[in-house]
């Protein structure tokens, strides 16, 4: 089958690992790259056009795809512009930096038609499959409630190379935690309604380095979360995974889920249930280790996109949905300024009209 021409507009950190995994693969053919820093990019490609401008990129090799590794500033502007002239988007996460601009970018979307993909990637892991999987089969009942926690110490090297990082919208909630929002989106239901408070006392930045938020799903369920870049622990998503290298593996849950008949530790993936299927305190609990297998998340989210593009399966996150995790990630920085709760259904209802 023909291979899928693509663009990979951003070259930094994500854009990088993007042009490695596709330097691997014969079912897309990269006609392009756009970055602004053409001369490094170029000595890293030599055999691919680079472009400064991404207009020109697209435009000129009039790719089937593209993959948007900009800024998050410019996302919805980059995607609106694959839009108008058909061009299919696999766009990084989040969808775009604000609720105002990604309504601009779902509606041009929409009326494109182009094939959309938010880059979520945790959503293509093996184990987060099989978590969606076993919780779908009902093994532990209805979800009571989940109890996460993202807590690691960033160095201070990592505040030094982008300062901005020091200011509002470079903490935690905004840069990690929107990963963890879209994961209980995923796999528990939507988030109606989210509370916070924020705490900037470890490090004394403008922004918060520690926060807390309630979270109350569709289906009745309640959550708590805790997030700190300010903290040594093994319990953050990156450690337990093992999914990339800059992050050491610890193999450790920090993830409860817990149902009227169960509960999973996550990603270790234990459930534990009593005998029988009770539900009585008084009754032993016992642990079953499930092994889900691991696979490149990055990898296996080019093999989806391949298929979303030829219309062989249905998008696992279209902008929309993508734009819906942005929704709640922000409402639970505003709760924690504003120190009130913060109903999403009408946010969510003006996505939709």
């Amino acid at each position: 089958m023909k291979s899928i021409t693509i663009g990979v507009i951003g070259a930094g950190l994500i854009g990088r690992k993007h042009l490695r995994k596709l330097a691997e693969r014969s079912d897309y053919d990269l006609v392009g790259i756009a970055d602004v820093n053409v001369d490094q990019v170029k000595a890293e490609h030599p055999n691919t056009c680079v472009f400064a401008d991404y207009r020109q990129l697209l435009d000129e090799t009039r790719p089937e795809a593209v993959i948007i590794a900009s800024p998050n500033q410019l996302h919805a502007e980059t995607g609106i512009e694959c839009a108008r002239r058909g061009i299919d988007i696999l766009i990084e996460k989040p969808v775009t930096d604000t609720v105002e601009s990604a309504f601009a970018l779902v509606a041009e979307v929409r009326k494109s038609g182009i094939k959309s993909l938010v880059g979520h990637h945790r959503r293509h892991h093996l184990q987060v499959k099989a978590l969606k999987a076993l919780l779908g089969e009902a093994r532990i009942g209805d979800i009571v409630g989940v109890s996460a926690i993202w807590a690691t110490h960033k160095p201070e090297s990592y505040f030094d190379v982008a300062p901005w990082r020091r200011q509002a919208g470079g903490g935690p909630v905004l840069i990690n935690l929107i990963h963890e929002i879209d994961f209980l989106r995923f796999t528990i239901g939507e988030i109606v309604a989210v509370e916070a408070i924020a705490s900037n006392r470890q490090r004394g930045f403008a922004v918060e380095d520690t926060a807390a938020a309630l979270i109350e799903f569709d289906s009745g369920a309640l959550g708590t979360f805790f997030i700190s870049d300010s903290a040594v622990s093994p319990w953050t998503m990156e450690q337990g995974l093992g999914e990339a290298v800059e992050f050491p593996f610890s193999g450790q849950g920090s993830y409860r889920l817990m149902g009227r008949r169960g509960s999973f530790e996550f990603p270790n993936l234990v459930q534990w249930t009593q005998a029988g299927g009770a539900q009585d305190w008084n009754q032993p609990i016992q642990a079953q280790h499930i092994h889900a297998g691991s696979i490149d998340p990055y990898v296996a989210q080019l093999d989806h996109f391949r298929d979303v593009i030829r219309g062989s399966a249905p998008s696992l996150q279209p902008v929309e949905d993508g734009a819906r995790s942005l929704i709640a990630t922000l409402a639970i920085a505003e709760a924690a300024t504003a120190g009130r709760r913060i109903d999403l259904r009408d946010r969510y209802a003006a996505l939709e009209g």
